[in-house]
């Protein structure tokens, strides 16, 4: 009877944990886009292209940010709930944040040097499965251990593609319209944020079976 009602607590605590990850997730999205696609904000987050607007270097610094704020909100929350059981030591946290504060504006500084190397996919293709790499090496650094990067990259990449499919059924069912910026980036952040509180879920499922083996 205890096993059953520790069974039905983690099952309550981990859907806890998703809904607070997707909550913070979608507001940080929500908020990102709020901000690029404020008028008064225009000159700061872009320059003006050939035929559309190019994003400075604040709009990917903002990105991050605003990414590693909804990751950061979730996170507090749920430690000061005692959702995900023991805590994460702050030697894995900070590395774990400053890659994914550093992700979006890294790549758009090597963007010109990559460009003239491999030409424009980079911008289009490598770029974009760079930032979910690192993505997947932090979540490698949460969990102390490195020889899980391709389940983790493999983990991202999941729920990237169901934030993609998202955004791809409603542009196709609404088409392009005003509010497609705030569909696009709180479904992108709330699937990111979703990838890493499932991850924290199974790192403390993993941490009590091998404590249990011990």
């Amino acid at each position: 009877m205890n096993r059953g009602r520790a069974n039905t607590n983690n099952v309550a605590a981990d859907f806890a944990v998703l809904r607070w990850f997707l909550l913070f997730g979608a507001a940080s999205g929500l908020l990102f886009a709020l901000l690029v696609s404020r008028p008064s904000l225009q000159s700061f987050f872009f320059f003006k292209g050939d035929k559309f607007p190019i994003a400075r270097y604040s709009y990917w610094c903002a990105l991050s940010l605003t990414q590693l704020l909804g990751l950061s909100g979730a996170y507090a929350v749920c430690v000061a709930k005692r959702l995900l059981g023991s805590r994460i030591s702050q030697w894995r946290l900070l590395p774990a944040a400053l890659i994914i504060a550093l992700a979006a504006p890294v790549l758009y500084l090597l963007t010109p040097v990559m460009n003239d190397r491999i030409g424009l996919n980079w911008d289009f293709v490598a770029a974009p499965l760079a930032f979910l790499f690192l993505l997947s090496v932090a979540l490698c650094v949460v969990s102390g251990n490195v020889k899980w990067l391709p389940l983790a990259i493999v983990w991202t990449l999941i729920f990237t593609a169901i934030g993609v499919g998202f955004i791809y059924l409603y542009a196709r069912i609404a088409g392009p319209d005003n509010y497609y910026t705030y569909v696009q980036w709180p479904v992108l952040f709330a699937t990111f944020s979703l990838s890493f509180g499932s991850w924290l879920i199974r790192r403390r499922v993993w941490n009590s079976k091998r404590a249990s083996y011990a």
